[in-house]
């Protein structure tokens, strides 16, 4: 029935795409606009780090419009970067989003979100459809392939098997004048027949079937305020082989196929805002059940209830901007966990707009978890071990605070001279029984200043800084500093843009100094005929601690925007129709603009605002940034500048501005993100290290018991070739369950130890060396808007990838221990 409602709204998309042009646009607009960019870049690695020597990125998008009716955007992704995984998703992407008015298509590699709790992200090889007509109602659909199939490959450890899974839903809504109501559906299926090989019972791989529903509102409140509402429910058939009924009924069963492993879960989330002065005020609750999941999304956050207040304001004319919010979580919901975590979030900051020349904002969080160790008589009937259980309550806290001052020393026609200092303090105490644990109380502190000058008659930059980190961990305490010094300078009338930068930095353990890292960069770009650019970035490294190592890396690229391509088919002039004037176009370069993006006030003519931007993205600050990015951002630029009206100037001067920083806040949040995902990934090594001891021992009795063990290698030789073919291939699948157990136990402990967000900012050699190893991969993913879910699993992969490889220069096959199940 789904299927066949999902055929007839598509049916419906493309008749209107067909039967319904308006050919009265014909011959008012271009025939043909064809607009957007494409972009190569390559890179050559030479040094230590687990890299491609050479990798290359194509991508793109490019829009065609006709007549000024249709819109046919086309965006593709491709690179020959080897993931070291077979994984059941796509990393090249080819998509294309015809629209018609408010018909949008989408086709190909693909993803929408229907909301958080049902389809969100994931990605789908297939069709997708947005219906946004000029009425109360709302439609989107989809159908395609969530997850291609793959054989499971007993010669690569880390070969991640998977069924084909097809899945199909739709999201309907309608929009009163107070309120608005949606109902979503989606359904997700395994193709059990899907593959040929057999899959090793470890890898814990069953055919899975899923159904979720949800009902959205939306209400306005007093006609200033909004509150809103979703209900979800999810019913998930873990293992489509087992047979017989279900255990318990659930009231999805008649959706989808059930027995003994199907469950059905619920999540309610509640918002409210509402305007005060000139800020607003809300309150949300989220509560989701535990286990809670569905097959439309790659990660969820589950057994949780939130409930959160925030509010910001403007106040003294809109120079202060203050929010506030605070918050508190709990887990173990059904009451099965023998610890229950509580955390309390509390927060504040503060921006100020002192005057033209001086900004400042700051901010302070204060972070409280929980964690009570619950009676044992709850689980089992015998006195605990322990004798004080009040003595294992334990009980985290952590402080932030944050406050940066930038000033603007001169700004004249000839020189321009800036003064920013920025300062962060993280504290953070473990207390278990009231008293803080040993190594419990740590302390972080960060410190920059930098300074920068310019020339605009030469077109000269020049900035230093000097950045500080100390910390302290119990008695250990450690420091790193170093200064930087950069330069950019534009040639052959601002064609050609350089950059040279050269860091260095230091650290010291307890006084004692651990090593020492030098930075050369060098950069240069290119504009020709503005549409072509071609940019070159050059960067050594020299690291000298226990050992020296250098990396060197040089990436080139190459951009090509274009929004002018028009055939020059010629229409006749209809009557009333004004010519612009050569005084018309003129008048427009002395449009002006006026608009604040991240406390910086961007105002003046176009002309001037051109020179702000081009100033700020060739601003040191910025130089971290990936080499591919750096000419995508010159081409957003570019065509920021060939924008002759205010209005259209605007927006996309805020989509350069936007991308300009998301580097920087990509870095800001990457810690967390490989923390997240580090936690994620332990909790799964714990439930699988009883599993990966089981496969070995199954897989060694396997070749001890077939009849050719016994025998010596001349006997062997002189068997039956089909025997000796299976004495191989259990051999083989021996050593590799024995590899995949060796692996994961040197892994384990490594990854256990990564407790705290702190072990992230303060990496061991291994962590520290994988984090710069994918910080580029994760951008680009980021970059090109994959899921945050998506992401942790493509990391976590990368995670197991490099610690089994590393484990190999550590772990002596012969030499290993069984935990669980004695040796025969």
């Amino acid at each position: 029935m789904a299927i066949k409602l999902l055929c007839y709204i598509f049916f419906l998309c493309f008749s209107a795409i067909a039967f319904c042009q308006d050919l009265g646009q014909i011959g008012k607009a271009k025939l043909f606009k064809l607009t957007g960019g494409v972009a190569a870049n390559a890179i050559f690695y030479e040094g230590q780090s687990n890299r491609e020597p050479f990798t290359y990125f194509v991508n793109g998008n490019v829009n065609l419009n006709i007549s000024g009716v249709y819109n046919i955007p086309f965006s593709f992704s491709y690179s020959n970067q080897e993931f070291q995984n077979n994984n059941p998703f796509t990393f090249n992407r080819l998509s294309i989003h015809p629209s018609y008015k408010w018909v949008t298509a989408h086709i190909g590699d693909v993803n929408m979100t229907f909301s958080p709790y049902t389809l969100s992200g994931h990605q789908f090889t297939g069709l997708g459809v947005d219906l946004t007509p000029k009425s109360p109602f709302r439609i989107s659909a989809m159908y395609g392939r969530l997850l291609k199939k793959i054989e499971f490959n007993p010669n690569d450890q880390q070969s991640l098997a998977a069924f084909e899974r097809i899945g199909y839903g739709f999201k309907t809504g309608y929009e009163f004048d107070k309120f608005s109501i949606a109902a979503i559906f989606f359904k997700a299926v395994d193709d059990k027949n899907s593959l040929e090989n057999p899959v090793p019972v470890e890898l814990e791989l069953q055919p899975k079937e899923n159904v979720v529903i949800s009902l959205e509102g939306r209400a306005k409140l007093f006609d200033k305020g909004e509150i809103s509402l979703e209900v979800a429910s999810s019913a998930i058939t873990e293992d489509l082989n087992v047979e017989g009924g279900e255990e318990n009924s659930v009231m999805l069963s008649p959706l989808l196929q059930t027995n003994s492993t199907t469950q059905q879960f619920k999540a309610y989330n509640a918002k409210l805002s509402y305007p005060v002065a000139q800020g607003t005020v809300g309150v949300s609750y989220e509560y989701i059940d535990p286990d809670y999941r569905t097959l439309g999304a790659y990660f969820f956050n589950n057994d949780l209830e939130n409930i959160a207040i925030n509010a910001t304001q403007n106040i003294f004319e809109n120079k202060v901007n203050v929010s506030f919010n605070a918050g508190l979580q709990r887990d173990d919901l059904d009451n099965t966990k023998s610890t229950q975590l509580q955390r309390v979030v509390s927060a504040i900051n503060v921006g100020y707009n002192a005057s033209e020349k001086l900004t400042l904002s700051g901010g302070y969080s204060n972070f409280q978890s929980y964690t009570n160790i619950k009676n044992q008589f709850d689980f089992i009937n015998e006195v605990s071990q322990f004798d004080n259980l009040d003595t294992l309550d334990f009980q985290q806290t952590s402080q932030n605070a944050n406050l940066n001052a930038n000033y603007i020393l001169k700004d004249t026609e000839t020189q321009k001279r800036n003064l920013n200092i920025a300062l962060s303090f993280q504290n953070a105490v473990n207390k278990q029984g009231g008293q803080t644990i040993e190594n419990g109380d740590s302390n972080f502190y960060n410190g920059s200043a930098s300074y920068t000058i310019g020339y605009p008659a030469t077109n000269l930059n020049i900035s230093t800084s000097v950045n500080v980190s100390y910390s302290t961990i119990g008695v250990d305490n450690s420091l790193t500093y170093g200064p930087i010094v950069s330069a950019n300078k534009q040639f052959f009338d601002k064609k050609l843009r350089t950059t040279a930068s050269l860091s260095y930095n230091q650290s010291n353990a307890n006084s004692e100094k651990q090593g020492e890292v030098t930075n050369v960069r060098l950069s240069g770009t290119y504009v020709y005929l503005k549409r072509h650019n071609f940019n070159l970035n050059v960067l050594s490294q020299f690291r000298n601690s226990t050992n020296s190592t250098q990396d060197f890396t040089v990436t080139f690229g190459y951009n090509y925007t274009f929004d002018k391509f028009n055939p020059k088919f010629k229409f006749p002039k209809r009557k009333g129709r004004k010519e612009k004037t050569k005084k018309d176009k003129n008048s427009n370069e002395e449009q002006r603009v006026h608009f604040k993006y991240r406390d910086s006030l961007y105002q003046g003519t176009l002309a001037e605002v051109n020179i702000q931007l081009e100033n700020l993205q060739n601003h040191p600050h910025f130089d971290h940034i990936p080499g591919y990015k750096k000419g995508e951002l010159t081409m957003l630029r570019q065509i920021v500048a060939d924008q002759k009206e205010a209005k259209e100037y605007k927006p996309k001067a805020i989509i350069f501005l936007r991308e300009l920083y998301s580097y920087e806040d990509f870095l800001a949040g990457y810690n967390q993100l490989v923390f997240e995902t580090l936690i994620e990934l332990r909790r799964d090594m714990l439930r699988l290290d009883y599993a990966f001891e089981k496969a070995f021992v199954k897989a060694k009795v396997a070749v001890d018991n077939h009849e050719l063990h016994p025998k010596i290698e001349e006997q062997r030789n002189l068997s039956d070739q089909v025997l000796r073919n299976q004495y191989k291939n259990l051999q083989e699948n021996s050593d590799n369950a024995l590899g995949r157990l060796i692996g994961h136990r040197w892994m384990l402990p490594i990854i256990k130890s990564y407790r705290t967000i702190e072990k992230i900012e303060k990496p061991d050699k291994y962590l520290s060396q994988l984090m710069e190893q994918e910080k580029e991969n994760i951008f680009r993913m980021k970059d090109q808007k994959n899921d945050d879910q998506k992401i942790k699993l493509y990391l976590i992969t990368q995670i197991i990838d490099f610690y089994l490889k590393e484990s190999l220069k550590h772990t002596d096959p012969d030499k290993f221990e069984l935990k669980y199940i004695e040796k025969n």
